[in-house]
C-alpha cells in the first residue's frame, strides 16, 4: 500500500466503481493497522463497509484479483504510471464532453474554462517526492563552496545596482520580489532599468509581461536608456545630426538584447502561467517582469477584491518556483501613503492584501522625495535632486535597508549611486538641461 500511496495514487483515478470501494477500505485499514493487513482483514472490512455483497460478491473476488497479483515492487509502480496516465486521458475527455456540451457564445468564456481546466488538472499530477537532510547536504555543501570561491558577493542575478546587490546578493531562482510605489515614484522604469542590465550586461534572457504599457512604449523606454536621448525629445521627433547618429547604433544594441515582451491586457493568471512556461522553454528566459500585480485576473469569481489579489499573490510566488527563476511583480501602494507627512512607504501600505506581505521573497519600495516636493511646488535641494530611496522592507534569507540611486528625469532611467561621487548626477547627465520644458508636468504623460 505504501508504494501504491507513495506514486500518488487516490480512489479517483480507478475507473471500475467496485476498484474505488475496494481502495476506499484498503486505505482504511492501512491508516489503522499499518501494513499488517491480510486477506481475511480486508474481507471482513469489505463486509462491514457492505462492499461485499452490494458491490461484489465474496466468491467472485478471489476470482477478480487473484490472476492479477503482483509481487514485485517494479512491476506495482508501472501498473501506478498507467493507472494515472488512463485518469489522466479520462478526465481530458471529461473536458472536451464538458466543453461541447455547453452553448458557450462567448469564445473568451470558453478558453477562460479550458485553461482553468487544465491547469487545474496539471496541478493534481506527480507529486512532489519528500527527501531527507542527508540528501539535500551534499548539494548544500557544493553551493556555499561554489559562492565561497566566487570573486563577486552576488550570488544571484545582479540588478544593476550594487548597493543593492550587496544587500540581496543578487535575485535568485524561485524568489518573488515585489517592487512597490505610489504612481510617479517610477516602478516601471525601475524594472526596465534592471531588464536592461540582465539582458544587456548579464546576457541573460529576460521576459515582460506589461498590461498596462504596450510593447511600442517599452521600446521606446529602452532606446532612450541605450541612446540616452531624452525620451521627450524621440518621441517629438527633432533630433539633431549627432543624436540620429547615435540613434542609429542604439537601435543595433536594442536589436540583440533578449528582452521578450507580451503586452496583452487583462491576463489571468492562467494565462500568465501558459505564457511564461511557453517563454521559459522556447526562450530559457532567466528573469521575469510583471507590470503589474494588481492588474491580473484571478481565474475563478471571488467574493472580495482582497481574495482576489491574495489568490494573485500565491499563483506569482508558485510561478517562480515553477520556472525556477526570479519574478519580479510590480504593485500600487495604498492612498494612506499621501496622507502622512513621511511620504515613505511601509508594508502596511501594500495595496488590498496582506498575502503580498506573506508570499514575497523580497519586498522594495521606491521613494523620491523631490517628486512629493514638486507637487507642492517647492524648491528642490540640489542634495535631494533626482535622489531615489530603494527600500529593501522585507527579505527572507538577508537584511533589510535602503540604498539610494538616481532618477535620470529626462530618460525615465534609474542609475546607479556612484560611490566616488559626492551627490551630483552621474555622467553624462549632470549638465543636462530641461530645455524649458516643465519635465514635471511629463510626468502623468510618460506614466511613470
Amino acid at each position: 500500500m505504501e508504494t501504491v500511496l507513495e506514486e500518488g495514487i487516490r480512489e479517483s483515478h480507478f475507473y471500475d466503481v467496485v476498484n474505488q470501494k475496494i481502495f476506499e477500505v484498503l486505505l482504511k485499514l492501512w491508516n489503522s493497522k499499518g501494513s499488517n493487513l491480510t486477506y481475511d482483514l480486508v474481507v471482513e472490512e469489505l463486509k462491514k463497509e457492505r462492499v461485499i455483497p452490494d458491490y461484489i460478491e465474496e466468491a467472485k473476488l478471489l476470482e477478480r484479483y487473484a490472476e492479477n497479483f503482483v509481487r514485485s515492487r517494479e512491476t506495482l509502480r508501472e501498473y501506478c504510471r498507467l493507472l494515472k496516465k488512463y485518469a489522466l486521458r479520462r478526465e481530458l475527455v471529461d473536458i472536451a464532453h464538458e466543453i461541447l456540451s455547453k452553448d458557450y457564445k462567448d469564445p473568451e468564456e470558453l478558453l477562460e474554462l479550458l485553461l482553468d481546466k487544465t491547469f487545474e488538472l496539471s496541478s493534481k499530477q506527480d507529486m512532489a517526492p519528500y527527501v531527507s537532510l542527508a540528501d539535500i547536504v551534499p548539494e548544500l555543501k557544493e553551493t556555499i563552496e561554489r559562492f565561497s570561491k566566487a570573486k563577486s558577493h552576488i550570488t544571484g542575478i545582479p540588478s544593476g545596482f550594487p548597493d543593492l546587490d550587496r544587500l540581496t546578493t543578487g535575485f535568485h531562482g524561485g524568489e518573488l520580489i515585489i517592487v512597490a510605489g505610489r504612481p510617479g515614484m517610477g516602478k516601471s522604469s525601475f524594472a526596465l532599468s534592471i531588464a536592461k542590465h540582465v539582458a544587456q550586461k548579464e546576457g541573460l534572457p529576460v521576459g515582460i509581461f506589461s498590461l498596462e504599457m504596450a510593447k511600442d512604449q517599452l521600446a521606446l523606454r529602452l532606446l532612450s536608456f541605450l541612446s540616452h536621448i531624452p525620451l521627450y525629445d524621440l518621441r517629438l521627433g527633432k533630433l539633431t545630426k549627432e543624436q540620429r547618429e547615435v540613434l542609429e547604433r542604439s537601435f543595433e544594441l536594442l536589436q540583440e538584447l533578449p528582452i521578450y515582451i507580451d503586452d496583452s491586457a487583462a491576463l489571468s493568471t492562467t494565462d500568465l502561467r501558459i505564457k511564461a512556461l511557453r517563454m521559459k522553454r522556447e526562450r530559457s528566459i532567466e528573469l521575469l517582469i510583471v507590470d503589474y500585480l494588481q492588474l491580473l485576473r484571478g481565474v475563478k469569481k471571488y467574493s472580495s477584491r482582497q481574495e482576489e489579489v491574495a489568490e494573485i499573490s500565491r499563483s506569482l510566488k508558485a510561478l517562480a518556483k515553477e520556472l525556477d527563476i526570479p519574478v519580479i511583480a510590480l504593485a500600487q501602494l495604498s492612498r494612506q501613503v499621501e496622507q502622512r507627512s513621511d511620504k515613505r512607504p511601509q508594508l502596511a501600505d501594500l495595496r488590498e492584501s496582506g498575502q503580498i506581505e506573506q508570499d514575497a521573497d523580497v519586498i522594495i519600495f521606491l521613494h523620491r522625495p523631490e517628486y512629493y516636493l514638486k507637487l507642492k511646488k517647492k524648491e528642490v535641494p540640489p542634495d535631494l535632486k533626482g535622489k531615489v530611496e530603494i527600500i529593501v522592507a522585507k527579505q527572507r534569507q538577508g537584511p533589510t535597508g535602503v540604498v539610494e540611486a538616481y532618477f535620470i528625469e529626462q530618460l525615465s532611467l534609474f542609475e546607479p549611486k556612484d560611490p566616488t561621487e559626492d551627490g551630483g548626477l552621474p555622467e553624462p547627465f549632470e549638465d543636462m538641461e530641461d530645455d524649458g520644458v516643465d519635465l514635471g508636468e511629463l510626468e502623468m504623460d510618460i506614466d511613470f
